[in-house]
């Protein structure tokens, strides 16, 4: 091969990859590393008490954790945002519903971390659901 017909080869070569690398899945995790900030948790702590606690506490929570093994975070998400509150589905902001998720993961011992919940980036779809040790 000569040295121009291996030069255009090495430059496909690298575009080629930069495409891989650019569109590669985010690193996948599961719920027990650190996902939403205690800021987070703590802003979705009053909304949690009024519009949640009353039907759901924390070993409803936990439950319905352990039933989800294995599944994106995001299903369950989607699944709280268009049936909850019972009597105003879909009635809260992405944002309010991602700090009450915050505030569910809180209440059921897992951890924060440094990076805020952020379902509108599609993080969660990365984000593996497992059930709670307690």
């Amino acid at each position: 091969m000569n040295k121009v017909g291996f030069s255009i080869m090495s430059a496909v070569t690298a575009s080629l990859a930069a495409v891989v690398f650019s569109i590669a899945p985010a690193a996948a995790s599961t719920v027990n590393d650190g996902i939403y900030t205690a800021e987070q948790a703590d802003a979705g702590k009053e909304l949690y008490e009024q519009r949640c606690s009353a039907c759901h506490n924390a070993d409803f929570y936990r439950v319905a954790l352990s039933n989800r093994n294995g599944q994106p975070l995001s299903w369950m998400f989607e699944e709280i945002l268009v049936t909850m509150p019972a009597d105003m589905p879909g009635s809260l902001s992405d944002p309010e519903y991602e700090t009450i998720m915050a505030q569910i993961l809180q209440l059921t011992g897992f951890p924060e971390g440094d990076e805020p919940l952020n379902y509108s980036n599609g993080s969660m779809e990365n984000i593996s659901i497992i059930p709670p040790s307690s």
